[in-house]
């Protein structure tokens, strides 16, 4: 009698370790939803790889092939979001950038960025700022660490073109400007209830130009200062 063939199942476990069957970018994207959804529900810290890969129905071995180890695939998470941000914010920072740089362009960047990943400042809450926030130094090397100084400087050109107050320290405007933006995504699991706010759609456009509109009032040069 001939043997019964090996089970396709079967087969696919004899695999390569680490190298995904399917296409290597939706295996990676499947993985990085996952890892948001279970980091932010339970905390990084309380995650496992092997818990990651079979919600994603994955392996472990793919996380190690792909990202390295739970930090890896975490930092990439917010590589993926941020790296254009600091692209753009390059771009505007540039000395051969001869346009004057538009602060309003700024808040929309970080604006749409944030509505199109409303999960980045929990998230960044949870295990950045959190009292032993575990990804703290990795993001200040990574990510604030290269965002903050671009950003501080194009506030400080802006204001040695005269478009923002000469008194005022360009790190505290940089740093206004950011907290202005970020944090009604903060809030909105409790400004979504009780004031019937959104970011969906148009409302994003709106929160931003919102936002630059309240923040050049308080900054904009007026008759009289020093």
């Amino acid at each position: 009698m001939a043997s019964n063939p090996t089970p396709s199942g079967a087969r696919r476990r004899t695999r390569r370790p680490g190298r995904p069957t399917g296409g290597e970018a939706a295996v990676r994207d499947a993985l990085l939803e996952t890892a948001r959804r279970l980091f932010l529900a339970r905390g990084f810290a309380s995650v496992t790889i092997r818990q990651i890969a079979a919600a994603a129905g994955s392996s472990s071995a793919t996380i190690h092939y792909h990202f390295g180890d739970k930090l890896g695939l975490y930092r990439a998470m917010l590589d993926g979001v941020i790296e254009p941000v600091a692209e753009a914010l390059r771009r505007l920072g540039d000395p051969a950038h001869d346009e004057q740089v538009d602060v309003a362009e700024v808040v929309g960047l970080y604006t749409a960025m944030l509505a199109a990943n409303p999960w980045l400042p929990a998230l960044i809450v949870q295990e950045v700022l959190a009292e032993g926030g575990r990804f703290r130094e990795q993001f200040i090397e990574h990510f604030a660490g290269r965002l903050a100084p671009l950003l501080v400087a194009i506030f400080a050109r802006e204001q040695a073109r005269g478009a923002i107050r000469s008194d005022l320290d360009p790190r505290l405007a940089a740093l206004s400007a950011i907290s202005m933006t970020v944090f009604p995504f903060l809030a909105l699991p409790v400004t979504r209830r009780v004031l019937g706010l959104t970011v969906e759609g148009d409302a994003a456009e709106q929160l931003a130009a919102h936002t630059t509109r309240v923040l050049f009032e308080g900054i904009r040069p007026v008759e009289g200062t020093p």
